[in-house]
């Protein structure tokens, strides 16, 4: 009686897993097997075709693609210009500028699409563009402000020197104690009339003549009544 044994040692399957942009993995393989494999992957007379989408997922910007298969030779093509951010095992190659990574029975491997990897690219360029037009925003607002305080400042300088120019020229045909009193209010601003006529040490009498001349012409001005009389210049 002879006993024969059956080895199973010849069996093979072979995977090749091109995965497109979107995620969608197509399958092409050989095989002496029955297989179980993923919905809308079909194995008819040993030959391995279909699609799937079920074995990529998404998160963020990073793509995963993850499959096992008992015994198998797989071999697994990323989209064109992917970059692997993590591979679980496997020998990395370059296939047609695809990325093509060959494992025994089990992959799982994270990327990023070019497509992705370009836009990641433009965000530190956008970025910095915003950047420098807020700063440009910020520039031209404080400059605007600089300009507008600059031209106003040279306007009261000139109007400064104006009202100097004028009480220079009218100055001159005043008495000497006209121009006392015009000093000393330049120094003390408002003040009271009593205490201003003894900063001058004017007679009352001439005191109140100077002021009321220096009122006529428009160069002070009093306020208040009787003991709380103010004089000052008129700006």
């Amino acid at each position: 009686m002879f006993l024969i044994l059956v080895s199973n040692a010849s069996a093979f399957t072979f995977l090749n897993i091109y995965v497109d942009e979107t995620g969608e993995a197509l399958f092409l393989g050989e095989t002496d097997k029955t297989l179980n494999l993923p919905e809308g992957v079909n194995l008819i007379n040993g030959r391995i075709s279909g699609t799937t989408q079920s074995l990529t997922n998404k998160q963020g910007e990073l793509w995963m693609f993850s499959y096992f298969l008992e015994g198998a030779e797989i071999n697994v093509i990323l989209p064109e210009g992917a970059v692997i951010k993590s591979v679980s095992e496997g020998e990395i190659s370059l296939d047609n500028n695809r990325i093509s990574i060959f494992v025994l029975e089990r992959i799982e491997v994270s990327y990023i699409t070019e497509d992705q990897l370009r836009d990641l690219t433009y965000i530190p360029v956008i970025v910095i563009m915003v950047a420098i037009l807020l700063i440009l925003i910020v520039f031209l607002i404080n400059y605007g402000k600089r300009e507008k305080d600059e031209k106003k400042k040279e306007r009261n300088r000139a109007k400064r020197k104006r009202d100097k120019d004028k009480l220079d020229i009218i100055k001159e045909v005043l008495s000497e104690r006209e121009k006392l009193i015009i000093e000393k209010l330049k120094e003390t601003e408002k003040v009271k009339s009593s205490y201003l006529r003894k900063l001058c040490d004017i007679p009352k009498a001439s005191f109140s003549r100077h002021v009321q001349e220096l009122e006529k012409k428009g160069l002070i001005k009093r306020t208040g009544e009787g003991k709380n009389k103010f004089v000052e210049l008129v700006k």
